[in-house]
């Protein structure tokens, strides 16, 4: 791994320090370094130290990292020594609520909202309530995520009043809120704060790159006036959550903010890529988001496989799957692979090849693209009736597919209906009273027909909800997402008992390696995804520059002239232009 005395000197650092590190260059193993060195050296309480990840999967992967011994006494930290507090910021930002609750208006017990999804139907219920578009919702979304309140007289702010007071109707708050109102708490009542900052002695923070104004602004707060024992990692040219409120400037202004004595250091050593696959990487990761013109120059590499990128182009996307299948069939079981796709919807032709070969994988599934998923939430409010905000995705759900304008219609009056409501009557019972909408009424009449229905046995319920909510209108569908269901629960099975072949969406490849990589979608329109704007250019290209560092021993682009459009959703227009960033030194078109 990295070299240790570079880390040792790192650790030894009594001021405000930010390491910026690459792709396979050991952010994780500095944060765990510096996690033994404290405990271990200093002899710190583990109760003073609190680690913060941006993932569960991330707090996961760091406890794992320091309880395995494999890497022998320079990480591996025992048991009763390791830190009791790793995990996200939003776990640390709702325990610091749970705390704290009567002081930020909250009663004992409040809920987080579950789901992205509610949120979003909520935030467009809020909108109409005030009276505006539900599509008007979508910037006060976008605002919240970024972490910044900044009150004006807006519509945004105007919905945004709305939602929230919606949420505390009903005693809850949404992950957005975690960060606001512990930040608001910290803010506010400087014993909670000086509690807070006693109990963190030392603060170090993983993937500095991918936080928002809330999420600096605790860092800040918690870290005090004196962060001399500020330890974080990051590489802004892997942020890649702009879509949630990530920034890469709070990690590029790390010096400044905690000047004068702020320092940034640079891990240098690459374990993980070929020295080809990284510098191609970087070169086209640099073309766009700029800086760090020296950088590739002190870069040295542990793997010397002069290995080039190898591009392969196809007439049409099952070619390409048919190209995949083959190439991992030729591979083997025995090394790992990862096949990244812009999303879901690019699988269904790779599946179907690596079937073809008996070759088994791992894949994401999203079961709420599914009709199953209807009946789950239909389940869920038969069994809790009195859950207002599953009532209401039921309601989104079973008018999903109806006629725009009367959607928006029947929606209003649900909008309505909400400051009637209360813990005394429920948004169902309020809808039943509602005669002037044909759809809604409709939609009232076929649950209140199902909930009469789930006194009936198995078969008949069954059959009553295919009749009532027109599932899966022909066989072909159905067996289609049955199929998908159980196949997913068998890869869930394979996938814990270790699977080679994984296929999983760009967004969700950071922190993992394999040896070979496939990524799919090098298309302009895709990647760069069309219409984007100077920062979502930069963002894919960020994007892409993560999928591509993945790599441990092959690295494999995949162009296609022909992409189904329903799997694409628009039109390609081309090999992209992330491919002519990389210099021809680095990569090779195969035939």
């Amino acid at each position: 791994m990295v070299k240790d005395e570079q880390v040792d000197d790192l650790v030894q650092i009594r001021k405000p320090l930010l390491v910026l590190a690459g792709p396979g260059m050991g952010k994780t193993y500095a944060l765990a370094y510096k996690i033994n060195y404290l405990v271990k050296v200093e002899k710190i309480c583990p109760d003073n130290i609190t680690v913060i990840s941006f993932t569960n999967e991330a707090a996961t992967n760091m406890r794992k990292r320091i309880s395995t011994k494999r890497h022998g006494n320079r990480i591996y930290v025992e048991q009763e020594l390791q830190p009791s507090v790793i995990c996200t910021m939003h776990k640390l930002s709702h325990r610091i609520i749970k705390d704290n609750y009567k002081k930020v208006g909250l009663k004992n017990r409040f809920k987080v909202l579950p789901t992205n999804n509610l949120r979003e139907v909520l935030s467009a219920d809020c909108a109409q309530i005030v009276g505006a578009k539900r599509k008007d919702a979508k910037q006060t979304i976008i605002c919240r995520q970024k972490g910044k309140c900044e009150r004006e007289d807006s519509l945004k702010c105007r919905i945004c009043d709305e939602y929230k007071s919606l949420l505390r109707k009903f005693n809850y708050i949404d992950h957005d809120d975690q960060l606001f109102l512990a930040c608001k708490l910290l803010k506010e009542n400087g014993s909670v704060l000086g509690a807070e900052q006693q109990k963190i002695e030392h603060l170090l923070v993983d993937e500095y790159q991918d936080i928002n104004y809330s999420q600096w602004e605790l860092i800040k707060l918690l870290s005090g006036e004196n962060p001399d024992k500020l330890f974080v990692v990051g590489d802004d040219y892997q942020s890649i959550y702009g879509f949630r409120g990530g920034d890469p400037k709070y990690i590029r202004n790390f010096a400044k903010d905690y000047a004068p004595n702020g320092i940034v250091r640079n891990l240098t050593e690459n374990w993980r890529c070929p020295p080809n696959i990284f510098k191609g990487a970087f070169c086209m990761v640099q073309r766009y988001n700029g800086g760090y013109p020296d950088l590739l120059e002190k870069i040295t590499f542990a793997e010397k496989s002069d290995v080039r990128i190898k591009l392969h182009t196809s007439d049409h996307h099952n070619l390409e799957a048919n190209f995949i299948a083959r190439t991992i069939n030729k591979i083997g079981p025995s090394y790992d692979t990862l096949i990244l796709v812009p999303s879901a919807h690019y699988s269904a032709p790779i599946k179907r090849e690596l079937r073809k070969k008996f070759i088994n994988f791992s894949c994401e599934f999203d079961i709420e693209d599914t009709d199953l998923y209807l009946i789950c939430l239909l389940l869920r409010w038969l069994k809790e009736p009195t859950d207002n905000f599953n009532f209401r995705i039921l309601i989104e759900e079973i008018n999903k597919d109806e006629n725009k304008d009367k959607r928006e219609k029947a929606l209003q009056h649900v909008s309505n209906c909400w400051n009637e409501i209360g813990e005394r009557k429920t948004l169902y019972t309020r809808l039943k009273l509602v005669k002037n909408d044909a759809l809604l009424t409709k939609s009232i009449n076929v649950i209140t027909e199902l909930r009469k229905s789930q006194k009936k046995d198995a078969p008949e319920f069954i059959s009553t909800i295919l009749e009532k909510l027109h599932l899966w209108q022909d066989m072909s569908s159905f067996t289609k997402e049955i199929i998908a269901i159980v196949e997913e629960m068998r890869n869930l099975s394979i996938s814990s008992r270790g699977c080679s072949v994984r296929i999983l969406t760009m967004k969700k490849a950071k922190g993992l390696e394999a040896d070979y990589v496939f990524i799919v979608g090098i298309e302009n329109n895709i990647l760069p995804y069309k219409g984007a704007d100077e920062d979502k250019k930069k963002e894919d290209s960020r994007l892409l520059y993560v999928s591509m560092t993945r790599a441990k021993k092959e690295l494999f682009l995949l162009h296609s002239k022909v992409r189904d459009r329903d799997i694409t959703k628009v039109a390609l227009a081309g090999r992209s232009e992330f491919i002519d960033a990389i210099p021809s030194s680095y990569i090779v078109e195969e035939p």
